[in-house]
């Protein structure tokens, strides 16, 4: 909410960023340690110009609707509320669908004729996935322009991955369970990917040759899959936030009405649709899909198995690893002074990431039972538990409470002394105070004269004591600016802050002992450095600070139904977009089969001497080798030769089958093909031999499958 003029506590509006300091240099003599921003990334300068992107968005949001209903700011809890509205309405759907290669496509289908009942959880179970993988993207790219990649998140980083990729898979899994044009392309893809490894005897791709070919086990397997990869989100769910102290699943009563009610609302007026069925011996030429889910088809269909998998390890390998390859420094945690600790338990409660517990105490004190403990794996080095302790024996061992404090004193008293009372700031260093120009051995600032400034790592790190001490050591007024609401670069050091100060939370700001009138508290973002300069500079000469401009409350409804139907459209015309699939050229001849060559034996005499080595009962004087032939092929086109090749049996002994997958590129048209097929060792035998004349359309092929019990079939 803005500030009305007259209530200085109130908190200004905008977003946020976060940063985390790196190893520093410790504070000395009359000079601030200078605040480094960490992590520093590669390309540091071009992510915060794409950060500003989402802060400028922030700003158009709050200006019209409190920072509780800006999506922007909580895509991690909308994506979880989608998910699981995807995740019960696909349970729902097992009602009418059925997961059979023959019954999947008419049961899909069949859904849109019960548009109130079936055809809306359908369209509910696709809205739902694709609105939780916009706002996931949203949500992945937020953190790394914000560059919140390194150090102790790390684990959130790996497992936010994680999340994306099991994400994605079970929507590329859920379309292949449709069978339509677009399942038909997505198992394709999936073939050809799978087909490098070697773990399947027979190629898949075999299996998408013809609609005959397809394999009813397969087609079960995957929607077997699709239902239980989710569990796997849970656990990587469970890893993402383990280091977050009061972590929001769910968005909460307002917001998630908003979402279920945009999520029903897009089901009933764009229905989910279904492309044409799959045919397998017909090749997509244009379809609209999805490409929240379905992208990757526009490298599938382009690309062989192995360079497939060149692009799938690199990319994970890049974005895994982006923790230690991006980062360069890592944050020096929060120290712990036990002679000072009093087992308040007041940082423990505060830290937002669970880096601090309560231990036995170890310098053999009896007065306390308990001290804090950092644990450096966790701690980010934000300093609210500074903010939190009454007796400075916690906080950041480079920015000190009590060195500060020193520091203060001596800027508020030399001005005393030179009759020009100050008023002082407490800045965020990566707020809307990064762009002043503060002098650090004198506290400064050119754009705010009359202040003395001290930047710090967060609002979070401000005790009350310290804003008390100030006014009563001569300081006419107290500002403290922190990141816009909700934004919190640390996410709760500018809510314990604003709780503090309105003496809702320990340590609190105590108002019998100054006037809380003299204290402002201002949540700016990184790019209102002028709202920062206006509100401070009018609170220093009328005690009060203007209010932020807000659009009128009355308009604020038609602002979140705006805000809703951009979501709204952004997710499904990205989920409709049209795809042009490679065409064919012409039309294509496909010869396959799987059939073993005629086994031989290749004997020979032992000499005497290879007798005399072996044990008596091994002594046979002729040894026979047994071994399959290799299978070969002959496709000739109206006479022309198009296709000789020989095929070795599989297995790691040579003695499987022989398999082929041959493609031909023929014209339209009518033309005389005749394949023959020899297993035996004899190169100029052939014991399988077909013979016909075929017509081949545009944009389809035939296919030819061959196999010893039922012979030739065409297709």
């Amino acid at each position: 909410m803005s500030p009305p003029p007259g209530n200085p506590l109130a908190p200004g509006v905008d977003g946020a960023q976060e940063f985390r300091v790196l190893s520093g240099s410790q504070s000395s003599g009359a000079e601030a340690p200078e605040i480094h921003v960490e992590p520093v990334l590669l390309g540091d300068r071009a992510l915060r110009v794409l950060e500003k992107g989402f802060l400028h968005l922030d700003r158009l949001v709050t200006t019209a609707l409190p920072a509780a209903f800006n999506p922007f700011q909580q895509t991690g809890a909308i994506a979880i509320t989608s998910l699981s509205v995807a995740t019960v309405t696909g349970i729902v759907l097992l009602l009418w669908y059925k997961p059979s290669v023959h019954l999947a496509y008419t049961s899909v289908t069949a859904m849109s004729e019960a548009p109130w009942t079936a055809g809306l959880m359908r369209s509910l179970h696709r809205y739902s996935s694709d609105a939780c993988m916009f706002f996931t993207l949203v949500h992945a790219c937020r953190v790394l322009f914000e560059r919140r990649v390194g150090g102790a998140r790390w684990l959130a980083w790996v497992t936010g991955m994680a999340l994306i990729g099991v994400l994605w898979f079970t929507g590329w899994t859920g379309y292949w369970l449709v069978w339509d044009e677009r399942a038909q392309q997505v198992a394709v893809g999936s073939a050809r990917l799978l087909d490098v490894l070697p773990i399947f005897i027979d190629p898949m791709g075999r299996s998408f040759l013809t609609d005959a070919s397809v394999n009813s086990l397969l087609f079960f397997v995957v929607f077997f899959v699709h239902m239980l990869v989710p569990l796997a989100m849970a656990l990587f769910l469970w890893l993402h936030i383990a280091r977050l102290a009061r972590a929001r699943y769910l968005t909460r009563g307002a917001m998630t009405g908003w979402v279920l009610a945009s999520l029903v609302l897009m089901s009933l007026v764009l229905p989910a649709d279904s492309a044409e069925p799959a045919r397998m011996a017909v090749l997509p030429q244009s379809f609209s899909m999805d490409w929240w889910y379905l992208m990757p088809l526009v490298l599938t269909d382009r690309l062989g198995g192995g360079a497939l998998w060149a692009v799938l390890l690199t990319t994970g390998a890049l974005g895994f690893s982006a923790p230690w390859w991006m980062v360069r420094g890592q944050p020096r945690p929060a120290q712990v002074v036990v002679s000072r600790c009093n087992a308040c338990m007041k940082c423990f409660q505060d830290c937002p990431y669970e880096a601090i517990s309560m231990v036995p105490r170890s310098d053999g004190t009896t007065r306390h039972a308990l001290q804090a403990k950092i644990d450096p794996a966790k701690c980010v080095g934000c300093g609210i538990c500074a903010g939190s302790c009454d007796t400075a024996g916690i906080g950041l061992d480079w920015f000190g409470m009590v060195e500060q404090r020193k520091r203060m004193d001596d800027w508020v008293a030399q001005a005393v002394d030179a009759n020009s009372a100050p008023h002082v700031a407490f800045v965020c260093a990566e707020s809307a105070a990064a762009n002043l120009r503060i002098d650090r051995a004198s506290g400064q600032c050119a754009e705010l004269p009359g202040y003395r400034v001290l930047e710090i790592p967060c609002a979070g790190w401000v005790h009350p004591l310290l804003v008390e001490r100030a006014l009563r050591r001569g300081a006419l007024g107290v500002v403290i600016q922190s990141c816009g609401p909700g934004e919190c670069r640390y996410r709760e050091g500018a809510e314990w802050t604003r709780l503090r100060l309105a003496g809702a939370r320990e340590p609190a700001l105590r108002a019998d002992k100054i006037e809380p009138e003299r204290v402002l508290l201002l949540e700016l973002d990184r790019t209102r450095t002028r709202n920062l300069v206006a509100a401070a500079n009018a609170f220093r000469a009328r005690g009060s600070a203007p209010g932020m401009w807000r659009l009128p409350a009355r308009l604020g409804g038609l602002a979140a139904a705006g805000l809703a139907a951009l979501c709204i459209g952004v997710t499904w015309l990205i989920s409709d977009l049209v795809y042009a699939a490679p065409g064919l050229q012409g039309s294509e001849l496909v010869v396959t089969f799987k059939h073993p060559g005629v086994v031989s034996e290749d004997c020979r005499v032992r000499t005497p001497e290879e007798l005399a080595d072996l044990p008596a009962h091994m002594r046979r004087a002729e040894v026979c080798d047994r071994m399959r032939a290799d299978v070969r092929l002959q496709v000739s086109v109206d006479g022309e030769p198009r296709v000789r090749a020989s095929f070795r049996p599989k297995g790691i002994w040579h003695d499987g089958n022989s398999i082929a997958v041959e493609r031909v590129p023929v014209a339209p048209g009518e033309h005389r093909v005749r394949v023959a097929i020899g297993d035996s060792v004899a190169p100029d035998a052939w014991q399988f031999v077909t013979e016909q004349t075929l017509r081949f359309e545009p944009g389809a092929r035939r296919v030819l499958v061959f196999d010893r019990l039922s012979g030739f079939s065409w297709h």
